[in-house]
Order: C-alpha cells, then sequence, then structure tokens
C-alpha cells in the first residue's frame, strides 16, 4: 500500500475519533432524584449465629467480580419511568394477638359487613389445635358454634391447595351473609397458647390505605407517609393510628403520628441506622375509625420502602465516544466508598426519524469497585442506538451496589450531548 494513502488513512481515523469523543458534566439533580450528599461505609453483614438469633432469614447473593454490559434496543413507546410510585393498597383487614386466656373469655372483634373472613392461627400447631365446633360467636343476640355460624369452614390443606400461604393448624371460617355486622365475639374454651387472629372483610365498603411519599430513599432522609380510611369513594375521619417501623434485621421503632384536618394520620421516618441484613424496610400502621353509626372499624396496613446506605456516588462527569461501528459509549465517573459490585444503568433518547425525542436503548454495565475514584461505562452497541439520532439524553440513569441489594443514587435526567 502506497505510504502516503497509509497515513492519510490514519490521520483520518485520528480525526475522526477525537472530533466525536466529549467530556461533559451530568445535569443538575431535581428535588425528585436521589444523590448522595456524602458517603458511608457500608455496614458490615450479620454473622449467621447473630441472624440466627434475631429470627431472620439472612439472603447471600453470589458477589461476582467479572465486569458485564450488556445493552438492547428499545421501542419508541416503551413506557420509562425515572421517579418511581410508591406502592400503596387499600386494606379491609386486621390482626390481634391474643392469649388462651383471651380467647376463653371471649374476643371482641368489629365486623363492619357481613360475611367476614375470620382466620385463627396457634402459636403451638399441635397443642392449640382449634376445631370449628370448638369455638363459638356470639353476634347479635345469638351464640353460634362456628361450623353452624360458618358458611364456609376451610383447614390448612384446602387453604393451601387453593393458593393460600397460611401457618401450620389453621382454622378459618366465613360467617354466613344473613348474621349481619356489628361487633362479635369469639370465644374457644379450650384454646392453649396464644393465636394470631386474622379478620378480612372482603365486602366492606371501609377501606384505609397508607400511602409514602417514595419507595427509595438514603440513610437519613425522611420518608412521609399518610394514613386515611375512605367509606366507598368518601373520606372518613380516622379515630387513632398507631405503628412502627421494622428494620430488615428485625429491629422495630415506635412512631408517633399526628393528626391532619382532614381526618387523615401522617408521620415521617428516617432511618440513620444500616440494617446489617439486605431487604425491604415495613411500617405498619394500625388504625381505629368508625362507621357512622357507632360501631367501629379496625384496619391494619402496611408499607415498605428500600433504605441504602450511601457507599458510592456519581462524581458528576461523563465521557461520550463513538464505539465499534456506530456504537456510543458512556464512561461515568464513580466516587467508592466500601468496596462492592456497582452497577450503572441508564436509557438512552435520541431523535428518531421524525424527529421526536423517543427512548432508543437500554444498557447496564456491572464490575468489582475498590474504595477511590472509579469509572463504570454504559456501552450502547450499534444495533441497539440504530433507531434514534442526535441529540441524545441519558434519562433514569441508576446507581446500584448490587451485594447489598441497593439504589444508591438516581437521576430522572442526567445527561445531554449532540455528538458522541
Amino acid at each position: 500500500m502506497n505510504r502516503r494513502i497509509l497515513a492519510a488513512g490514519v490521520l483520518a481515523g485520528l480525526f475522526a475519533t477525537s472530533a466525536f469523543a466529549g467530556t461533559h458534566t451530568l445535569l443538575p439533580a431535581t428535588p425528585t432524584d436521589m444523590v448522595p450528599v456524602a458517603l458511608q461505609a457500608a455496614p458490615a453483614p450479620m454473622p449467621a449465629t447473630a441472624a440466627a438469633l434475631a429470627g431472620v432469614d439472612i439472603p447471600r447473593p453470589h458477589a461476582e467480580h467479572q465486569p458485564v454490559s450488556v445493552s438492547w434496543a428499545l421501542p419508541a413507546d416503551a413506557p420509562v419511568n425515572p421517579v418511581p410510585q410508591p406502592f400503596a393498597r387499600a386494606s379491609r383487614e386486621y390482626w390481634t394477638d391474643v392469649s388462651a386466656t383471651e380467647m376463653q373469655r371471649g374476643v371482641e372483634l368489629p365486623l363492619s359487613a357481613p360475611g367476614a373472613v375470620i382466620r385463627v392461627s396457634p402459636g403451638d400447631p399441635k397443642g392449640g389445635r382449634l376445631e370449628a365446633t370448638g369455638v363459638t360467636f356470639r353476634m347479635n343476640g345469638q351464640t353460634l358454634a362456628g361450623d353452624r355460624a360458618a358458611s364456609t369452614v376451610g383447614d390448612v390443606a384446602s387453604l393451601r391447595a387453593a393458593g393460600m400461604a397460611v401457618p401450620d393448624a389453621s382454622l378459618v371460617m366465613q360467617l354466613r351473609p344473613e348474621l349481619g355486622a356489628g361487633p362479635v365475639t369469639l370465644q374457644a374454651p379450650n384454646a392453649s397458647g396464644r393465636y394470631v387472629v386474622h379478620v378480612f372483610e372482603p365486602k366492606s365498603p371501609f377501606t384505609v390505605t397508607a400511602k409514602a411519599d417514595r419507595d427509595d430513599l438514603l440513610l437519613g432522609q425522611r420518608l412521609h407517609l399518610d394514613v386515611a380510611m375512605k367509606d366507598g369513594d368518601r373520606q372518613r375521619p380516622l379515630q387513632a393510628v398507631g405503628g412502627f417501623l421494622r428494620a430488615p434485621d428485625g429491629s422495630t421503632t415506635l412512631l408517633d403520628y399526628h393528626a391532619n384536618t382532614d381526618g387523615s394520620f401522617s408521620t415521617d421516618v428516617a432511618p440513620v441506622q444500616p440494617s446489617s441484613t439486605p431487604g425491604l424496610w415495613e411500617l405498619h400502621s394500625f388504625t381505629i375509625g368508625d362507621d357512622g353509626q357507632g360501631h367501629a372499624v379496625r384496619r391494619d396496613t402496611t408499607s415498605v420502602f428500600a433504605v441504602a446506605t450511601p457507599d458510592a456516588k456519581l462524581d458528576g462527569t461523563a465521557d461520550t465516544r463513538r464505539a465499534g461501528r456506530h456504537g456510543i459509549d458512556i464512561a461515568l465517573g464513580v466516587t467508592v466508598d466500601s468496596a462492592s459490585r456497582f452497577a450503572v444503568s441508564g436509557v438512552l433518547y435520541g431523535r428518531d426519524a421524525k424527529g421526536r425525542m423517543v427512548p432508543g436503548a437500554f444498557a447496564q454495565s456491572a464490575a468489582w469497585l475498590k474504595p477511590g475514584e472509579r469509572r463504570l461505562v454504559l456501552r450502547f452497541d450499534p444495533s441497539s442506538v440504530r433507531g434514534i439520532g442526535a441529540p441524545y439524553e441519558l434519562r433514569d440513569l441508576r446507581l446500584q451496589d448490587q451485594p447489598a441489594i441497593s439504589l444508591v443514587e438516581r437521576r430522572a435526567l442526567a445527561l445531554r450531548f449532540d455528538r458522541p
């Protein structure tokens, strides 16, 4: 090959590479983004013996050290939600923990609608087992044995066959609808040990919902929870609310709720100590209201959320460049406090053939990172970005600590660039 032509080709390649490379700074975080302010060391895992004593089951994920990068194309109408919506479920149920003495004397259960389903689970499956013929219900001036009061009686085998996860020796009875609603007294003269009584009212119009303002946060950040009751579509005031926060390692903290002018209650939580085991945190709320006719309405509800120790953060720098045959690499700076396997992911937006800004490709890269200033590279291969062109936006950017199963940083819109 002619040396002059070869040199010209090399120079052209170098020129092309430098023309398409760019160094950028991530866009400022918005109030709905989750960005660490300061880093903290990750907690040491709880020893297996301590976990057994605490009664928690510790998942032990394999900590892979090999780096991995994947990407794939997304359809232009792919749903992308960079701000997760907290899960909230309307509750029509409550639980109560009672002793054998209380069961022998009679436990009052408020019912707000006919056809309630009542489940009794003994703490000791051998000594505390109850039969429907061994319990009675007193309601509306009559006393009936369980098998006469119930339209349906279920044992553990039939319930598990129906797909319900129930403790051993559980007894489930659905009361006959014609018995009506109101307070009912459950009595078991032969009760032994302790019992958990679960009341589910599938036909009741009264529901309680606990809704958090977020479903993930970093240690030290605050979560706000609203608890409200409804009668059908109308809100009804609650009379009292209590509850506690349960960490994945089993430790609990009592919560203070305050009443709002609309009849709902609220509380704020801000975990400051990390859990020694991975998992979701739980907010348990116990409520009391009434049906407007002097009858109590009880409901329990649980919300869950994730709490992460900010042991790494994006340092705000991003380098973009063409890779391979029209692929795009985005190298992100990461400051690491504690060694772990970290993963970065994001959705690359670009202009389609009609000039619309659409999601084009998803990419994720993971690697084991030691403490210090490190980098993770999102590699969008050529096939994944074939349907989009400049200008580009990197959205839904996330940094995860994989062994801790925690999200340590999330940005809805992280980067804009014209050419890689």
